[in-house]
């Protein structure tokens, strides 16, 4: 693990940043990361990437947002990897590959699936972030740079190739929703890991190729 400065204290005292370690596993240099952005681009317009910029053909930031996260999601589907159902994939101490190792394998649990899809979105420079909810964890982005708004997407569902990129963006936000509805966030069952402030707190990424 790479934990610089006294961000253990953080862990220490107090349980609402448990998950924050996770953010190891977000790995947005890796080699394979790389070569991820490098086909997403080709699926933009004129191969450019724009992160928090307006493409000449939506009406919006927050919909240029989107045709980044859809690219993504088509690029990481064509990975064919097999999401496996495992409901201890969220708690602290399961044994959770890196995004090399699950694009490798072709297989991972929710965690795996969440860390690659993050660290594809942290290296593009989107503010990233990872909802735990009991059982699972999937994938969420600030919709404008440092804005209010947060959007979600179920990142298990790169494992479908009958699914397309807005079922898994309705389904995180369902999933997301939910949570609000049921009090989740506030009783800290759930919990966002902005990986922006991990990094701030000292959290980096293991160096995997």
């Amino acid at each position: 693990m790479q934990v610089f400065g006294e961000s253990e204290t953080y862990f220490l005292v107090d349980d609402s940043y448990k998950y924050y370690w996770y953010s190891l596993w977000v790995t947005p240099m890796a080699d394979s990361i790389s070569r991820i952005v490098n086909e997403v681009a080709k699926k933009l317009p004129n191969g450019q990437l724009l992160v928090y910029q307006q493409y000449s053909q939506d009406k919006s930031i927050e919909q240029s947002s989107i045709r980044v996260i859809r690219a993504v999601f088509e690029v990481l589907q064509s990975r064919n990897i097999k999401y496996i159902e495992n409901t201890g994939a969220a708690s602290l101490g399961q044994r959770v590959n890196y995004p090399v190792e699950t694009l490798r394998k072709r297989q991972g649990i929710c965690i795996e699936t969440a860390t690659l899809f993050a660290s594809v979105l942290e290296r593009l420079g989107f503010q990233t972030h990872l909802i735990f909810i009991p059982g699972h964890v999937f994938v969420g982005w600030l919709s404008e740079r440092n804005g209010n708004s947060i959007d979600l997407i179920e990142s298990t569902m790169i494992g479908y190739k009958n699914v397309d990129y807005a079922d898994a963006i309705n389904k995180g936000r369902d999933e997301y929703n939910e949570q609000i509805q049921l009090g989740m966030f506030e009783s800290g069952e759930s919990m966002i890991v902005d990986i922006e402030l991990a990094r701030q707190m000292g959290i980096v990424p293991n160096n995997i190729p």
